[in-house]
């Protein structure tokens, strides 16, 4: 299949040999293109729990080291239960190569530290370093992440280069710090821009054609309303304290305050609602169209209820939260097909090792779509 967004000066190569996580070619059935399909998660809160609950026994014991081979399990856990037309997704990453790059990043984490304590000089030169490397380990990371994912016997590909990550954080960095943080939706759409127009599954190509003040409105539509709401209340609750008698000022500044905090705590989950919802109804993989039946209510209430079930738990329903949400996700994106999948090729890539994600997780860099 020809495709005129692949690059002319990559090699493609047909897809690898079945494995054990792919469904053989002869069991898959034929696809009507022009349809819409839906993502399915077959994965289960019990299930994961045991993975989870081993993962972190084996890192207690292991201080650690463990920690690549439990990124792993977790990884393919999510990505083998998630199918598309009886296909399912895989991460091929090796725990070993993961555990060479978490070294690396840990003797980087230990040398700052050891700065921090000696010299404030080094310390600060340390954490301006990390800064400037930023968009080096998100790019990085991302590619690295993406050659070892798989769709079927399809490897994804990121083909975003250091020049465009640079120019991308600087517009972000410009943005965010002229407008005094008010343009902040910008920056997260010039990102998701950057992810997205990189982003290769075999030579389909991903696009993100959602426009800057579609994240404005994604992102303030939720302050404005709780705004407009908490006016609409303090009018109301004024007005009641006239009528009635019965009640003090208290008790109506306390119902105002239980509903401001209530309202307030659901402000950044409905953004984060809001921005899934832009984002994918507004990607393409090539000529077919992603689109999201999901709820924003229904999405920031999950978020929202599993923040108080882990701290309830004390974060013994973690897996639980964790496998609730990633359904809702993927069970909400449709994808209107217009690409045979079975016209896959892979895109000849190297195998990148995995230095720059394992410093992205020890400095808690959120490296995600």
């Amino acid at each position: 299949m020809q495709n005129s967004d692949t690059y002319p000066d990559q090699i493609l190569e047909q897809p690898e040999a079945s494995t054990e996580l792919a469904v053989p070619l002869q069991a898959q059935p034929s696809v009507d293109l022009g349809l819409q399909y839906s993502f399915r998660f077959k994965g289960t809160a019990s299930e994961y729990f045991g993975i989870w609950i081993v993962n972190i026994l084996l890192m207690i014991i292991t201080l650690g080291l463990y920690a690549p081979w439990a990124k792993v399990r977790r990884l393919r856990y999510f990505y083998g239960n998630t199918w598309f037309i009886q296909r399912r997704f895989d991460f091929t990453g090796l725990p070993s190569k993961i555990l060479m790059g978490r070294l690396i990043a840990l003797a980087v984490y230990g040398v700052i530290s050891l700065a921090m304590k000696y010299s404030a000089e080094l310390l600060l030169a340390g954490m301006l370093l990390i800064f400037l490397a930023v968009p080096w380990l998100i790019r990085s990371t991302i590619r690295f992440r993406a050659r070892n994912s798989k769709f079927g016997n399809s490897r994804f590909f990121f083909s975003g280069s250091n020049k465009s990550a640079y120019g991308c954080f600087l517009k972000c960095i410009a943005v965010t710090l002229f407008t005094l943080g008010l343009f902040l939706p910008v920056a997260i759409w010039l990102y998701k821009r950057e992810c997205w127009n990189h982003l290769y599954v075999g030579q389909l190509k991903f696009k993100l054609n959602a426009d800057w003040p579609a994240y404005m409105r994604a992102m303030y539509m939720p302050v404005f309303l709780f705004i407009g709401a908490m006016a609409v209340l303090a009018a109301a609750l004024a007005m009641l304290f006239n009528l009635s008698g019965g009640l003090g000022a208290e008790h109506y500044a306390g119902l105002f305050m239980i509903a401001y905090l209530v309202g307030y705590l659901f402000i950044w989950p409905l953004m984060m609602a809001r921005i899934f919802i832009t984002s994918w109804n507004s990607t393409s993989i090539s000529r077919s169209q992603f689109t999201t039946d999901c709820s924003q209510w229904r999405y920031a209430w999950i978020i929202l209820s599993n923040w108080l079930a882990k701290i309830i738990s004390l974060g013994l329903l973690t897996p639980w939260a964790a496998i609730r949400m990633y359904k809702y996700q993927s069970e909400s994106l449709k994808l209107v097909l217009v690409d045979n999948p079975d016209d896959l090729m892979n895109q000849l890539q190297q195998d990148h090792n995995a230095i720059a994600e394992e410093l992205s997780d020890i400095f808690d860099l959120d490296i995600s779509l």
